[in-house]
């Protein structure tokens, strides 16, 4: 499919989604504010949120001409423009996500309470009627209907006996009723308008601190992996994974940089990036390009596609890695001889290609060496039960960011990207075959990271005591 019609469809879906995202939001930001407010505040504060609303949605949507023509390679066009418009758009589906629960369970809430009432007055009807043909029984009995007309009479002397005075303080009791009502409901109003501040202002701050605070935090996971059988020769091998770049809004080339001389002060002997090189655009791939003449490696740089680098130009972001010295394995493998043993690493393509994993893996695997290391590169992590099966002893995988978002609770982890991904972050360790999904350096979408990008690396060793330590 033509690139721009692709672009358009994926434009008209993210513009449909987003604005029924907003919608929901500010539909139920207008009833707040109707309860919150005076009446004649009202639209002064529709008038303004309808203006700033314009105004944001702008800073959002430029991030898609800016993507074509590099524009948000500049500070100040990532200060005024990226990042609010980013942060907007997380504050937005952070809004969304939190008042779909709590709104849906309102309406059932309000379901119950109808059925409820309705089924209050259908047995109240039933004891009326029961009630009526009680009286109608006993109509016919004279003694008990003068008894009752005597009580009756007798209730009224006592009601007219009493004064007017005897009636006033029954009239300032009711004053008192009156203006406690009138406080508890400014009450009532200062407590909505208090509360729905709060509320309102949680999911822009949370995206602002989020932003601020992890965005950039980059974390360097050192592992240790022992494998019984490796050989004496790569004894201490140290390799380095990157996944999820993103070259794009959320990653310019001074950023990458960044990130490549913390690579290289690991280290490694080998360097691995296993997909999504670029966001969406060939546009993004000159800055990646350029920043990848800082990283460095002893035996080499090798990579595989990711789904992103698909949406771009597989082909494109292949050929500018290739002249720029990386090794691309697409469905396909080299090995490499380090200290007289043999290192053989695998490559997949994504599954956006259009190929089975199952010809994807044969292909990969084909005429691989009988003895040696063997690393697979694979975007996604799904492939590490099929990488156990061709014995390949370290999967490396990147593709889910950890969700991006999640954090731990008392000690207890909260990552919902563990109800998508049987494989979603960190080490699976079988034994012999070892997979690790690295959560990514880059961002897509919104600004926003609670899980912390992520370099990872890896040190073989066939020593069990140097792995316990």
């Amino acid at each position: 499919m033509d690139r721009f019609i692709q672009f358009l469809i994926f434009f008209v879906i993210i513009s449909s989604v987003f604005g029924f995202m907003q919608w929901y939001v500010i539909r139920s930001y207008f009833r707040w504010v109707r309860l919150a407010f005076a009446q004649e505040s009202v639209k002064k504060i529709r008038t303004i949120t309808i203006l700033l609303l314009i105004a944001a949605n702008i800073l959002f949507f430029l991030r898609f001409p800016s993507t074509e023509l590099g524009w948000y390679e500049h500070t100040l066009f990532q200060a005024v423009v990226i990042y609010p418009g980013g942060i907007f758009f997380g504050a937005v589906v952070l809004a969304f996500l939190i008042l779909l629960p709590f709104n849906t369970s309102a309406f059932f809430y309000r379901i119950v309470t109808r059925i409820s009432t309705y089924l209050d007055s259908l047995r109240n009807r039933i004891r009326g009627s029961a009630v009526n043909r009680s009286q109608k029984q006993h109509e016919n009995a004279p003694s008990e209907t003068a008894a009752s007309a005597d009580e009756t009479f007798a209730s009224e002397t006592e009601l007219n006996d009493h004064s007017p005075a005897d009636s006033f303080p029954v009239s300032q009791s009711s004053g008192a009723a009156s203006g406690s009502a009138m406080s508890d409901f400014i009450s009532r109003r200062d407590f909505i308008k208090t509360t729905g501040t709060v509320l309102s202002a949680a999911p822009l701050g949370i995206t602002v601190m989020a932003s601020a605070a992890t965005a950039h935090d980059y974390q360097i996971t050192r592992k240790t992996l022992y494998y019984p059988d490796l050989p004496s020769g790569l004894e201490g091998l140290r390799i380095a994974q990157l996944s999820d770049i993103h070259s794009g809004i959320y990653m310019t080339e001074n950023q990458m940089r960044d990130i490549f001389r913390l690579t290289n002060e690991e280290n490694p002997h080998l360097v691995t990036i296993t997909g999504d090189l670029v966001d969406n655009s060939v546009s993004e791939i000159p800055a990646l390009y350029r920043a990848l003449e800082d990283l460095k490696a002893e035996y080499g740089i090798y990579a595989c596609l990711g789904n992103h680098d698909h949406y771009a130009s597989a082909g494109a972001v292949s050929d500018a890695m290739i002249e720029r010295g990386l090794h691309m394995l697409t469905n396909t493998h080299e090995s490499i001889a380090i200290n007289d043993e043999t290192v053989s690493i695998f490559g997949v393509d994504d599954h956006e290609s259009g190929c089975p994993k199952e010809l994807r893996m044969q292909n990969a695997t084909a005429n691989m060496p009988e003895h040696g290391f063997r690393v697979l590169l694979s975007h996604r992590p799904d492939l590490f039960d099929d990488a156990r099966n061709y014995n390949i002893q370290l999967t490396l995988a990147g593709h889910t960011h950890g969700g991006q978002v999640g954090f731990d609770v008392l000690g207890m982890p909260f990552y919902p990207i563990h109800l998508f991904h049987e494989y979603a972050k960190g080490l699976y360790d079988y034994g012999a075959h070892k997979a690790y999904v690295n959560v990514g350096i880059g961002m897509v979408g919104a600004p926003v990271r609670l899980v912390k990008p992520e370099l990872s690396v890896f040190e073989l060793t066939g020593n069990p005591g140097k792995a316990a330590s």
